[in-house]
């Protein structure tokens, strides 16, 4: 149906704005092959749900499952997105995977993790919830209204899986997808237990401002109005976009309308902590999540153990800065990952493909990118947690 030349994204793309057109019913395995790392006692697969906006019409969202090997119901983890505001890179380079280690986290613990893209993101149709938006008119509000008809309409659509409960769910999300699970809780979702807001907001200006200060707040306070549902609320030290102080102003403003939330200041994690949740090993975070959670009577135990298979430096890696790389890439768990080099030492790095094999070639471009001489072919060296250099 298309050509070799066109991109797995686009390819993707293609395939969905086709069915859109035929009203044909979508199957994964039809948009691509995909290749994806697995571990023991646990599954890991991509969805697209079908679901129905409030006006009646469709959309298709682009969603991954990560969850336990078995016949069980399991208590569902919903997972959503942050934005990086720049409708390319939202449109054409995320994927659900960028979140695939706070899935695994999940997952292990005993719940169906799906990651969920909202509208205008990856493969998801729609456009995002700040088109259209400007820092003077962020549309606080219609981001609300957007993300909790997404999110809600996920849900149902989740629920209908033979693997998902449809009575227990927790939802999570990172930075604006924070702010979204908020705004999906506060649409009276039955069944939902818990919320989690990894470093939530939206509308960050650079510096420590808010595009509509004001509005964001009241945007807090009728969520917080809205809803019962017991929330955690985690701010790293270090976030260059939302601060603790930045985070409490939101949190005071939810609470004082009604809310419940629990703060959390996380420590500093790397250059900057707004990325802890889908960054940052689940040692990082885990232990916060699963003392909530146990207070809600949710799992916490962990079901399936997933170890990391200990990979040799590659011998043609020479340098600090290489083998450095390579210790971080051994233990990172942001599948689908690859790591390549050359005979010089040079190499390249990349994390949260769709696929093995765009991991893989990626790897390859980032070495390639950086080579001292470009004659020296990259070749792939670990994909995941195996190596594969002969």
């Amino acid at each position: 149906m298309f050509s070799s030349s066109v991109t797995p994204t686009l390819r993707g793309l293609l395939f969905l704005l086709c069915a859109a057109l035929t009203g044909s019913k979508l199957s994964v395995a039809a948009i691509s092959a995909r290749d994806n790392q697995q571990f023991p006692g646990l599954i890991r697969e991509p969805l697209m749900l079908q679901i129905t906006l409030p006006d009646g019409q469709p959309a298709l969202l682009d969603a991954f499952v990560t969850r336990p090997d078995g016949p069980e119901r399991w208590p569902v983890a919903l997972i959503t997105n942050g934005t990086t505001g720049n409708a390319a890179f939202d449109r054409w380079e995320l994927n659900p995977n960028r979140m695939s280690g706070t899935a695994l986290a999940f997952a292990r613990h005993g719940y169906a993790a799906v990651v969920v893209l909202r509208e205008g993101y990856g493969y998801s149709s729609g456009g995002a919830e700040y088109t259209g938006g400007t820092c003077t008119h962020p549309q606080h509000s219609l981001a609300r209204q957007k993300d909790t008809a997404d999110l809600l309409g996920a849900l149902n659509a989740i629920r209908q899986q033979p693997w998902a409960s449809p009575h227990t769910t927790v939802l999570a999300g990172m930075s604006a997808g924070g702010f979204g699970v908020l705004a999906a809780a506060a649409g009276h979702p039955a069944g939902v237990q818990a919320i989690i807001n990894f470093d939530g907001g939206r509308g960050a200006a650079g510096g420590g401002a808010l595009c509509d200060e004001t509005g964001l707040l009241a945007a807090f306070s009728a969520m917080g109005r809205a809803t019962r549902i017991p929330s955690l609320w985690l701010y790293s030290q270090n976030d260059k976009l939302f601060s603790p102080q930045t985070g409490q102003a939101f949190v005071k403003a939810y609470t004082s309308a009604g809310g419940l939330a629990r703060f959390i200041v996380m420590p500093p994690y790397g250059d900057n902590g707004h990325v802890f949740m889908d960054s940052a090993p689940e040692a990082f975070w885990w232990p916060q999540v699963a003392d909530f959670l146990r207070k809600q009577g949710l799992p916490v135990e962990a079901k399936v153990a997933v170890s990391m298979k200990p990979m040799p430096l590659p011998h043609t890696i020479n340098n600090a800065a290489g083998a450095a790389a390579f210790r971080e890439y051994a233990s990172a768990q942001r599948d689908e990952k690859a790591f390549a080099t050359d005979d010089h030492g040079d190499w390249g790095i990349a994390y949260w493909a769709r696929t093995t094999g765009e991991a893989a070639a990626l790897a390859q471009q980032h070495c390639l990118k950086h080579q001292q001489d470009a004659r020296q072919p990259c070749a792939v060296y670990a994909i995941n947690n195996n190596v594969v250099a002969r």
